[in-house]
């Protein structure tokens, strides 16, 4: 008994020891600090400050009416009415249009055939063109939100007009326009704007790779002045070198979770409907996650500058793989399998999906793949570090 005692002892002393000996050597660092500090504070409001509003109103778009008839003026006045788009310019020809749009002072061009009344009146399909700038995808968004809008309800007022002409009036001409009616609204996001569907990703991804980076590039220092975390207990005890380092960065990183999850939305009043304690769960789950998936992979770090490629690299992939840019449904089974690597894939849908009113039951399935993701890491990161104290020991022969 009095063993296991003083194993424990040991093993929570030398745990200390590394625990502080870590926070000592981040503040040592000057460069790891302004990566914590500067990445850690200023990107959550930079982002949110940049993005701001979240939606582009009133986008100037230029039209060409070849048409010139009823049915294309019509809707070209209620393209003109939408929140979206705002008819700047009444081109004569394409190429005028896309001058103005080569200028810089359209975003947006619709095409109108001089058919298509004449195929309206004749009860056949007319055509509508629509060309974007594609320069941001806010520009895409709103051709495609009013275009489209306008034309389902002049599809709606057609049909009012044939049916009338038929001799259907009233509720019969409204049955067969609608058999089945609904209302449309965007729960949690009813502005369709970029910031909601960004800000989500950009807050749990910032942590993962401010994480990476700055444990990364200490790592890359250290083995270049030909030091190492374990030359200490040679090779003993793989455990609490593991979990003495990672109760600093915990420390540090819950700090910066709490931040950029639930006081920087507050600050931007960004809609954040859980409640305060369900985000800290999640934060712990995700933070102890990320600590042991940057110490398994900076084990391979050499050299400082090392990291910032590799960064590069890969956060254009991580990002990718949440979901955000592309739905995971789509995605081929490769890339799915892939996507377990990262922390960030779990952790990005769980925030989404607590932040829109959900609870620790909807996100049950992130957060047990999160749990078993810090297991993996965990040992990994004590294999590797295992690996690495092997390595020193025979070149100290």
């Amino acid at each position: 008994m009095a063993g296991r005692i003083t194993y424990l002892g040991r093993w929570l002393r030398d745990a200390w020891g590394i625990f502080v000996r870590e926070l000592i050597m981040l503040g040592k660092d000057s460069g790891v600090l302004l990566i914590f500090l500067f990445a850690g504070l200023v990107y959550p409001v930079l982002y949110n400050w940049i993005y701001g509003y979240g939606v582009v109103d009133e986008m100037p778009v230029a039209v060409v009416d070849n048409s010139a008839g009823s049915y294309s003026r019509r809707y070209i006045r209620e393209v003109d009415a939408t929140r979206e788009v705002a008819i700047a310019y009444d081109c004569v020809s394409m190429d005028e249009a896309r001058a103005l749009m080569e200028r810089g002072e359209v975003h947006g061009i619709i095409f109108i055939p001089s058919d298509f009344d004449t195929r309206l009146a004749l009860m056949e399909q007319g055509t509508i063109s629509t060309y974007s700038d594609m320069s941001t995808f806010l520009y895409y968004k709103n051709m495609t939100v009013a275009t489209n809008k306008v034309m389902l309800d002049e599809v709606h007022k057609i049909q009012a007009e044939r049916y009338a002409a038929a001799g259907y009036t009233g509720q019969d001409a409204v049955q067969l326009i609608e058999p089945v009616r609904y209302d449309e609204f965007v729960q949690y996001n009813p502005a369709i704007s970029f910031t909601m569907f960004f800000v989500y990703m950009a807050m749990m991804m910032i942590l993962q790779q401010v994480m990476f980076y700055g444990s990364s590039t200490l790592a890359g220092t250290m083995r270049e002045e030909g030091r190492s975390f374990v030359r200490r207990l040679r090779g003993r005890g793989m455990g609490r070198i593991v979990i003495g380092r990672g109760l600093a960065y915990f420390l540090i990183f819950m700090v910066l979770g709490v931040y950029g999850t639930l006081l920087v939305p507050v600050l931007f009043h960004l809609p954040i409907h859980c409640r305060w304690w369900e985000m800290l769960v999640l934060l712990a789950f995700y933070v102890a996650d990320i600590i042991f998936f940057s110490f398994t992979w900076s084990s391979a770090i050499a050299k400082r500058e090392t990291v910032l490629v590799l960064l590069l690299f890969v956060t254009p992939i991580a990002v990718f793989l949440t979901g955000f840019t592309w739905p995971v449904s789509s995605m081929p089974y490769i890339w799915r399998v892939v996507s377990y690597v990262f922390p960030s894939t779990f952790g990005c849908r769980a925030y989404m999906i607590l932040g829109m009113a959900g609870s620790l039951e909807a996100i049950a399935p992130q957060i047990q793949a999160l749990a078993i993701q810090t297991a993996v890491y965990f040992v990994l990161a004590s294999v590797a570090g295992r690996a690495e104290s092997l390595i020193y020991r025979r070149l100290a022969k």
